[in-house]
């Protein structure tokens, strides 16, 4: 076992229970789209930071103190430009499920009510194993869980505690407010807090301001990912229905799985045409 700093951060999807619940007769397609989403922020992780752990709707990454002070300050470097890595890939993920899927279900009537809490915090934790498997624990981990937890009257927004910011304020961008939660066992506990929610709509709409090139290669992108796993859901979904459907029921799900692949192209225009309809709205 050994002690030593770290920077933990918590990538966690917001709204995940009420979408799961909402989509509850879509459970495997929802899941699906849930691990979409949670694959955008792990294709950012990269070296210094480490996946401990995939917590459900919530990713759980750290940067150990790799033993001199110059290690160190690089590994506080790399974690702080990632910040906004993580928030841009999954909105990227995110907002253009969003906007151009033509599909009526709960799922993707559901996905824009998701959004990402990206907290961070910086101290001390024991370095150990279980069974052979890489863990850390300790007070700092537990508190950076707690924050999961807070009164922030939003969905998306990144939460720094003051160690984490004292750390890194001198990579980030300075457009923080101050916040102060209370946690049984911690007290109060002084925070950072930059609100995210005008870029995810930035983010959202993006989409829109695409050259043609760029929008083809995003609709394609969104149609590879809704062919390989919509089909693969609905498969599931027929043996793990939430409750027991009728033939009827059923039928529309069976129809929907082989005609899938052949309705790529009527796809292909239908979205193109629906995201034309959406950003003229937008943009009046």
């Amino acid at each position: 076992m050994q002690q030593k700093k770290l920077i933990i951060l918590l990538a966690d999807i917001s709204g995940y229970t009420q979408f799961m619940l909402d989509s509850a007769t879509s459970a495997v397609h929802g899941q699906m789209a849930i691990n979409a989403l949670i694959e955008s922020i792990i294709a950012q992780v990269d070296i210094p930071l480490v996946l401990q752990e995939i917590e459900g709707d919530a990713v759980f990454l750290y940067a150990p103190d790799p033993g001199t002070e110059e290690g160190w300050q690089r590994a506080v470097w790399d974690v702080s430009r990632k910040l906004d890595t993580f928030f841009t890939a999954f909105m990227a993920q995110l907002a253009i499920t969003v906007e151009s899927t033509p599909c009526a279900c709960a799922v993707c009537g559901n996905a824009e009510k998701l959004g990402l809490k990206i907290i961070v915090h910086a101290g001390e934790a024991m370095f150990h194993s279980v069974a052979g498997r890489a863990q850390v624990s300790g007070p700092d981990v537990i508190l950076a869980h707690r924050l999961l937890k807070n009164s922030l009257p939003s969905h998306e927004y990144l939460l720094l505690s003051n160690q984490a910011y004292v750390l890194m304020k001198s990579h980030i961008t300075d457009n923080f407010e101050r916040h102060v939660e209370k946690y049984e066992g911690f007290g109060e506990v002084s925070l950072h807090v930059r609100f995210l929610h005008e870029d995810f709509l930035k983010a959202r709409d993006a989409v829109y301001h695409l050259d043609e090139a760029e929008h083809q290669a995003a609709v394609d992108g969104y149609l590879h990912w809704a062919a390989q796993s919509r089909a693969q859901a609905l498969h599931q979904q027929e043996d793990n229905l939430a409750r027991k459907f009728s033939w009827w029921e059923r039928l529309p799900l069976m129809m929907e799985s082989l005609m899938a692949p052949l309705a790529l192209p009527f796809y292909r225009r239908l979205i193109t045409r629906q995201q034309r309809t959406r950003g003229s709205r937008r943009e009046r």
